[in-house]
């Protein structure tokens, strides 16, 4: 009997086809070139709009956000590649053959997603410095997260434990970041 994982996954998966913008909407969410264009207009508006457009204290805030956004997807990254490599779970297309599988195969493995990963670290990051803008990313990586189980190239856990490594890495980061400025400014 298979698990829950592969019966949310093989249902998710199973609408594919019956609706062709549905079958769209997915593929372009996980395009790597949509992904990559709203990484872009993100890093343009946190590196270069807002810092410019301060002046003193403000610049600097602005820059320290943009780090700590850089930051936070850099370290994410990093923590979903070793993971991916320490545990190489093979991809569901792999190992199920009634999937259908609507983007070209990637070659890495499956668990963690990588796109649900870095898509909810930035939504995260986001919102601890600008809340509406980080509310509307975090719809943008729950689409993103969806497209992975829909194009048939993920299974819900690794989307899930993606989506749970992006939240928890922003998260922690401001934790320790906070408390180290804390502490500079009592000495």
């Amino acid at each position: 009997m298979p698990s829950i994982n592969v019966r949310l996954l093989e249902f998710i998966n199973g609408a594919v086809g019956y609706y062709r913008p549905l079958d769209d909407f997915f593929i372009v969410a996980t395009s790597s070139i949509f992904i990559s264009i709203i990484g872009a207009v993100l890093a343009y508006y946190f590196v270069i709009y807002l810092p410019f457009k301060q002046e003193g204290r403000a610049r600097i805030k602005a820059f320290k956000d943009a780090g700590f956004i850089a930051g936070a997807m850099f370290l994410t990254w990093a923590v979903v590649s070793i993971i991916k490599v320490t545990v190489a779970f093979p991809r569901p297309f792999q190992t199920l053959t009634n999937l259908h599988v609507l983007i070209s195969l990637p070659d890495s493995y499956s668990f963690p997603s990588g796109h649900a990963a870095l898509t909810m670290a930035l939504a995260t990051a986001v919102y601890m410095h600008k809340k509406r803008l980080g509310t509307l990313l975090f719809a943008f990586a729950f689409a993103v997260g969806m497209a992975r189980i829909y194009v048939g190239v993920h299974y819900p856990i690794d989307v899930g434990v993606g989506f749970l490594i992006g939240f928890i890495i922003p998260k922690l980061m401001q934790h320790f970041f906070i408390k180290k400025e804390t502490m500079q400014l009592q000495k």
